[in-house]
């Protein structure tokens, strides 16, 4: 009986008859279909020199009032595209300032309500608190006197090159 069980699983673990399948020649039928895809690949080369040849045919044929009117569009197109991603960064701003998710998760929203939507399941969920209030950009001193930037600058570097 035990004989039989180690034979069985032999037979599982040999690599050399995988599935039960004998006498087949892998590195054959790899060859095979890398001759194939060989094949293919010039096929699809020769099509896309072929295509661009189009192309430039097709370029030549159009007057002048043709090509201009094809940049337009293209223009137009770019633009259109160009305000959208401005308008999307503009949405993500002002929705992560007025709910104090961080923008890098907004951004992923398609719009503006969706962002909206998000960011009041993402509060409930962690419980963010409201956005803070703006902090004053000015550092507190001994004795209630303002920092100006370049002070505040030179306090931040001392103590980060100082840890």
């Amino acid at each position: 009986m035990a004989d039989e069980s180690t034979q069985v699983a032999q037979q599982q673990t040999d690599p050399t008859e995988p599935h039960g399948e004998e006498g087949i020649d892998w590195e054959a039928k790899f060859k095979e279909a890398q001759a194939e895809s060989r094949k293919w690949e010039g096929r699809a080369k020769e099509n896309k020199a072929k295509a661009d040849k189009w192309d430039a045919y097709e370029q030549e044929g159009l007057s002048e009032q043709e090509k201009l009117a094809q940049r337009a569009e293209q223009a137009e197109a770019e633009l259109a595209q160009l305000r959208a991603q401005a308008q999307h960064a503009t949405d993500v701003d002002e929705v992560a300032k007025a709910t104090g998710v961080p923008r890098s998760l907004l951004e992923y929203c398609s719009d503006r309500e969706a962002m909206e939507s998000f960011a009041k399941e993402y509060a409930a969920d962690t419980k963010v608190p409201a956005a803070p209030p703006a902090p004053d950009s000015r550092i507190q001193r001994g004795g209630g006197a303002k920092a100006s930037t370049a002070d505040q600058f030179a306090e931040m570097a001392d103590r980060f090159f100082r840890h």
